[in-house]
C-alpha cells in the first residue's frame, strides 16, 4: 500500500492535508476536554453536599451512643438519634447522586460535540485508505501491458480532450491498435492523476 504519492506536488499536499486533519482533531479534542471539565463544575455542590451528609452522620451516632448509656429514657432517645443520623445518610447519597448524574452529563456533552470532527476525520481517513490501496496496486503493476492499457482507456475516460489531443491526434484509434508509445503516454496522464511516477513505454509500438 503506497501512503503518500511519488509526485512531489501531490506528495506535498497530502502531507500538508494529514497534518491538518491530526492538528485539527486534537484542537477539537482540546474543546471536548475544556467543555468536560466546564459542566464538571456543576458537580461543585456535591463534595460539600457528602461531606456535610457524612458529619452530621457520624456526629449524631456518636451522640445516640452516648445517650444509650442514659437510664430510663436512653434507649428511646438514641432510637430517635439514630432516625435523625439517617437525614446524613440521605445528604450523602444526594451528593453522589449529583456527581454522577454532572459527571454523565459531562461525558454525554464533550463526546457529542466531537461526534462530527470525529466523522469528519473518519471520512479523510477511508478516503485515504482508498487512494493508498488503489494507489499501491497500480504502482505494482504500472509497467505491464494490461495495466498500461487500463490506465489509457481510463484516461480516455477521465482526461480532458485538450491533453489527449496533445498526445496524438486520434488517441483513441491509436489506443485500438495497441500503439505502444500512445498507450503509455496515455497511461501516464493517468498516472500523474494519482501522483505516480511515469512507467516504462511498451515495447513494440503498433503503426497503423
Amino acid at each position: 500500500m503506497t501512503w503518500y504519492a511519488e509526485t512531489p506536488a501531490r506528495r506535498s499536499r497530502q502531507v500538508v492535508g494529514d497534518a491538518a486533519v491530526v492538528l485539527w482533531v486534537a484542537a477539537w479534542v482540546l474543546v471536548g476536554r475544556w467543555i468536560f471539565g466546564l459542566v464538571r463544575h456543576l458537580a461543585a455542590p456535591a463534595d460539600p453536599l457528602e461531606q456535610a451528609g457524612t458529619a452530621w452522620r457520624d456526629r449524631i451516632d456518636e451522640v445516640a451512643a452516648r445517650a444509650a448509656d442514659l437510664p430510663v429514657v436512653g434507649d428511646e432517645l438514641a432510637a430517635s438519634l439514630g432516625r435523625a443520623a439517617g437525614v446524613g445518610g440521605d445528604l450523602t447519597a444526594a451528593g453522589q447522586r449529583l456527581d454522577e448524574a454532572v459527571t454523565t452529563l459531562a461525558w454525554v456533552v464533550s463526546l457529542t460535540v466531537l461526534v462530527l470532527p470525529m466523522t469528519v476525520a473518519l471520512t479523510y481517513l477511508l478516503l485515504r485508505l482508498r487512494w493508498a490501496r488503489r494507489a499501491g496496486e497500480i504502482a505494482r503493476t504500472r509497467d505491464s501491458v494490461a495495466t498500461q492499457e487500463l490506465l489509457a482507456l481510463r484516461a480516455l475516460v477521465h482526461q480532458a480532450p485538450a491533453r489527449l489531443h496533445a498526445v496524438d491526434p486520434d488517441p483513441l484509434g491509436r489506443w485500438r491498435v495497441g500503439d505502444g508509445r500512445v498507450v503509455a503516454a496515455l497511461a501516464d496522464l493517468e498516472l500523474r492523476r494519482f501522483g505516480l511516477r511515469q512507467s516504462r513505454p511498451l515495447t513494440g509500438e503498433v503503426v497503423a
